[in-house]
């Protein structure tokens, strides 16, 4: 079960960026012509409480023209809570929780290739959600190691690009951070479902498929394969991860990203990653588990449909078992002229 947060832990970070408004070049030269005519004013023949006084009243008035015309950060669009109870979002709309530290959770980190757009998505027996995040600049960039590192390459297309309510890396970096003390097992936990409802579950090395186990500490066989699957007007190119240990077998699919993905950005992404040795490991290593071949249509009985994003995330899992073996090809092929 998880820990609670530190007071130090306990925090607000904020969502989207904080963009500047107004502008120091107007509002500085409103203020020093009031303040020279203030000057003028003292200086004047009036009486010398008339001079005083306006000449007071210029000074503040230029305090305040440069206050309310200069350049300030506007607050942001919403805040990320850490807090005793969990993880919370606070934006425009009604307040919702990401995580409970009561609950068990699991949390991916999910990236562009080229490591700039990410996707913290929390996963947990009842839901999934999805969190932002944008590396600002280079500086950005160094402050998040423990992130980036973490980061598994994912389709432009599943990381919701649009979404304004990003966190800085930096921020996301402190995140992570809570989590891997109080929930280390979080960080290579999953949590999901397939379309019957069947749970998914990756963790403390393991893995559950509805009612069957799969112990990724001892031997086990798995492959990867791309099947096309034809509808009644329409044929739809799938992913397939195939594991196997003694007599349990079962077959996790999804469907293929319509804009082909993200390995035409990966030679561009590895080139510009230069002396980043981590960057470019992690994509190479992400290409060699997405990269599949053909294969024919997996049986219904053995197939489980999961959410695109968390292929990778699994296979990454597969791969780093201890006792895995990857074949070319499964043991035991079956086929199904049936559609998904």
């Amino acid at each position: 079960m998880p820990g609670t947060p530190r007071r130090d832990e306990v925090m607000r970070l904020p969502l989207g960026p904080r963009v500047s408004r107004g502008s120091p070049y107007i509002a500085g030269g409103i203020a020093c012509a009031l303040v020279l005519l203030a000057v003028i004013m003292a200086l004047g023949p009036w009486a010398p409480w008339v001079r005083a006084g306006a000449a007071g009243g210029l000074v503040a008035l230029a305090g305040l023209v440069s206050h309310v015309l200069g350049r300030r950060q506007q607050p942001p669009r919403g805040w990320l809570v850490i807090d005793e109870q969990g993880v919370h979002r606070i934006d425009r709309g009604p307040a919702s929780t990401m995580i409970r530290w009561s609950e068990p959770f699991g949390v991916t980190v999910l990236s562009s290739a080229d490591r700039a757009r990410l996707l913290l998505a929390f996963t947990t027996p009842k839901a999934t959600r999805y969190l932002s995040a944008r590396v600002r600049d280079a500086e950005d960039a160094s402050a998040a190691p423990a992130l980036i590192d973490r980061a598994i390459t994912a389709p432009a297309s599943d990381l919701h690009d649009g979404d304004e309510l990003a966190l800085r890396a930096a921020d996301a970096e402190r995140l992570v951070r809570v989590l891997a003390r109080l929930a280390p097992d979080a960080l290579d936990s999953i949590y999901l479902s397939d379309v019957a409802g069947d749970p998914i579950v990756l963790r403390a090395g393991e893995l559950r498929v509805g009612g069957r186990r799969i112990d990724l500490s001892s031997p086990f066989e798995w492959r990867t394969s791309i099947f096309q699957e034809r509808g009644p007007y329409t044929a739809t190119v799938c992913q397939a991860t195939w594991v196997r240990q003694a007599d349990i077998e079962v077959v996790l699919v999804a469907p293929m990203p319509a804009d082909g993905g993200w390995t035409h950005d990966a030679d561009a992404a590895i080139h510009a990653a230069g002396e980043g040795a981590v960057v470019r490991r992690a994509i190479t290593r992400d290409l060699r588990l997405i990269r599949a071949a053909s294969g024919e249509p997996p049986s219904r009985d053995e197939r489980h449909a999961i959410e695109r994003v968390f292929v990778l995330p699994l296979r990454c899992a597969l791969d780093r078992a201890p006792r895995a073996s990857r074949v070319a090809s499964p043991a035991r092929a079956k086929a199904s002229s049936h559609p998904a």
